[in-house]
């Protein structure tokens, strides 16, 4: 399958927050925030941030259909503006293993290479196909906090990976 990789701006805001929400339901443990909390930020919100960050959409090329979304912020302030955050990777049911999580992923890296030194990560720590990913992509494990995301009466683990772009 031929994949193309886009930027979203605030212009796809209901498309985004449509593929968002199916991956907070169908995948709650995958993400940090529930579907509520996600719900309470607001469309205006999104779509600030869908301006301000660097967002992608895997589609069918052909097709404007999402298979999946990925985005990329870099820190705030003097210390920090040198790292960068990979947030909210969802690749829909049916689009995995199409290359479309690939295409998203190497897409923010190469962005985040024009404008950081490093990338972090978190991912759930028991989610074993999505730190195999990650690793595939050169990231770092470097730490795990215990019980960091409550989910109903479970907690877990959540693991912090890192990747860097350019050398000291």
């Amino acid at each position: 399958m031929a994949i193309r990789v886009v930027r979203l701006t605030s212009a796809d805001v209901e498309r985004f927050r449509q593929v968002r929400v199916e991956g907070l339901r169908s995948d709650p443990i995958g993400f940090r925030y529930s579907e509520a909390e996600d719900a309470a930020v607001g469309t205006a919100v999104w779509a600030a941030r869908l301006d301000l960050d660097f967002v992608v959409a895997a589609l069918r090329e052909g097709s404007d259909e999402i298979l999946g979304v990925g985005g990329f912020s870099r820190l705030a302030g003097d210390k920090l503006s040198h790292k960068g955050l990979i947030w909210g990777m969802y690749v829909r049911a049916a689009s995995r293993g199409t290359g479309a999580s690939d295409a998203i992923l190497e897409a923010l890296i190469a962005h985040a290479r024009l404008h950081v030194r490093q990338l972090q990560l978190t991912v759930i720590a028991d989610n074993a196909r999505a730190r195999m990913f990650y690793e595939r992509h050169g990231f770092v494990a470097y730490a795990t906090e215990p019980d960091a995301v409550q989910q109903g009466d479970e907690y877990r683990d959540e693991l912090s990976m890192w990747l860097r772009l350019a050398e000291r």
